[in-house]
């Protein structure tokens, strides 16, 4: 696949880290996107760093823009764009989301013209990375000492659900002397577990480093933050992911694996013990244990979280198959129930069997590796299903930047072979 890359330097590789940490900072499902800019705000500054990106490339690449006026790549835009556009017109379902979601798609294939899915990786995994430490630091040391008396306290934020936050600058942690879940810059934990699975996968899957150590190094820091959150989906990813990466590497067949496993079974059982031993005292619920506790209760009850998730399948699942082949309107959709945060069925439900099936298409391109166990594989697509269907992530950039980068890296060479 041809590429029309910038010089390859520190320079060029730093400002594009630098792009891409703000193209984070202003994605939709950030708090600095919703309590610090706003917003609309935050979606122009990001249209804006798009068009900004798009005008560098081509001035850059002025004399070849004959080449990239007729690259295949302009044509796949040009189909998404129809059939976004198609949906809306057909259904007279006059939505800006769907320019949304296309903006998101054409963003993803416009940077397979200069770079592909490793480079822009090790970006995300490193500034991914950096984030989190920063977030474990300030919601569990700087918090924690503002309330001693010992660091002053950051001026205080507040969410739509009216939920108070200290803000860090590049971290929002929750005003709550024994709350101890983990915001780090994302809306709720539920959705930073999605950006720190991708993380861990890239990390292990599609980052070149130049030691293994560093692999580690950072896999171990975006662990640690996926504790941290607390979140019921993301430990069953989390431990669901441990069991792929233990198979799909093989390392039962090494000593210090089948350690590593006898040691991560012993860590769960110790802290299972911990927090029955810690639930017989009476301060038990101002422990950090209590949030183990505090899962366990919401999986084992009918909690507001786990009914609103419920109904969202059922009201997706409808409205799909009310209207398969286009789609239901984005309103009756969004709204028939209450939070609706299944984005694979959502986008069934808005965009048909078409638009659902290009969603799995993309994922399915980052995923499958064809040397790989075909049940590791539908494995390894279960747990980034139980990833992103917890939340709606549909009109997010990082929800299709590197799906859509692998369709376009994986489809266009076999494309080219069947001409040939």
């Amino acid at each position: 696949m041809k590429q029309y890359p910038f010089p390859k330097n520190r320079w060029t590789g730093a400002a594009f880290g630098l792009y891409l940490f703000a193209m984070l900072l202003l994605a939709r499902d950030t708090l600095i996107t919703s309590v610090k800019l706003g917003f609309y705000q935050s979606q122009f500054l990001m249209l804006a760093l798009m068009g900004l990106l798009g005008v560098v490339f081509l001035i850059y690449n002025r004399r070849k823009l004959g080449q990239i006026l007729t690259d295949r790549r302009l044509f796949l835009i040009l189909a998404l764009a129809l059939f976004f556009v198609g949906v809306m017109v057909l259904k007279r379902d006059w939505q800006i989301m769907y320019f949304s979601m296309l903006l998101c798609l054409i963003f993803a294939v416009f940077l397979t013209f200069f770079t592909d899915i490793s480079r822009v990786a090790k970006s995300y995994v490193v500034i991914l990375t950096a984030l989190s430490v920063y977030a474990l630091i300030a919601t569990y040391v700087l918090r924690k000492l503002g309330y001693m008396g010992i660091f002053p306290h950051p001026k205080s934020v507040t969410n739509d659900a009216d939920m108070v936050f200290f803000d860090y600058g590049l971290c929002f942690a929750v005003d709550h002397r024994y709350w101890h879940r983990n915001f780090g810059i994302f809306r709720e934990p539920g959705v930073y577990q999605f950006f720190l699975l991708l993380g861990l996968y890239l990390n292990i899957y599609r980052v070149r480093w130049e030691r293994e150590g560093v692999r580690w190094i950072f896999t171990i820091a975006l662990t640690v933050t996926m504790i941290s959150t607390y979140s019921i989906g993301g430990f069953a990813e989390l431990g669901l992911f441990a069991v792929f990466v233990y198979l799909d590497k093989k390392y039962y067949r090494t000593k210090l694996g089948r350690w590593a496993l006898i040691g991560c079974i012993a860590g769960a059982v110790a802290v299972v013990i911990a927090v029955i031993v810690e639930a017989r005292k009476p301060e038990f619920v101002y422990s950090p244990l209590y949030e183990f506790y505090d899962m366990f209760v919401r999986l084992t009850t009918a909690s507001d979280s786990s009914v609103d998730r419920g109904s969202a399948l059922i009201t997706d699942l409808r409205m799909f198959l009310d209207h398969p082949l286009l789609g239901s309107k984005i309103a009756p959709v969004l709204h028939g129930t209450n939070h609706n945060t299944s984005s694979t069925l959502i986008l069934f439900a808005i965009t048909g069997v078409f638009g659902g099936l290009l969603h799995l298409a993309t994922w399915v391109a980052l995923l499958w590796k064809k040397e790989r166990n075909v049940f590791i594989n539908l494995l390894l697509l279960l747990i980034f299903l139980m990833s992103f269907n917890t939340q709606n992530l549909i009109a997010d950039v990082f929800f299709w930047l590197f799906p859509c980068m692998a369709l376009v890296e994986r489809g266009l060479p076999v494309l080219r072979k069947k001409e040939a």
